[in-house]
């Protein structure tokens, strides 16, 4: 006996967590000013402790643009050119 498997019905855990996301826009950018951590961790190279970090910086600074996420610790040049695409504000 064949059984049949509904695979159209399974989501995968990065759908899933961009269907939960309420700050992605529609270009598909996490903006920086108000993204839950959920939301920044979605982009490249952001963990737990650098969304905590972007969480802390932007209460008591407002990201004029995308450029000033360096002035988040932890986050350089290096880390910047590699999420310069998925971020806006």
């Amino acid at each position: 006996k064949v059984e049949t498997i509904e695979v159209n019905t399974c989501i995968s855990k990065d759908e899933q967590t961009k269907t939960e996301s309420n700050e992605e826009t529609s270009s598909g950018l996490i903006n920086i000013n108000t993204g839950s951590i959920n939301d920044l961790m979605n982009i490249p190279g952001i963990g737990e402790s650098k969304a905590v970090s972007i969480i802390e910086y932007r209460k008591t600074n407002k990201f004029n643009s995308i450029e000033d996420i360096k002035n988040v610790s932890g986050i350089g040049d290096a880390l910047f050119a590699k999420i310069k695409d998925y971020i806006t504000v």
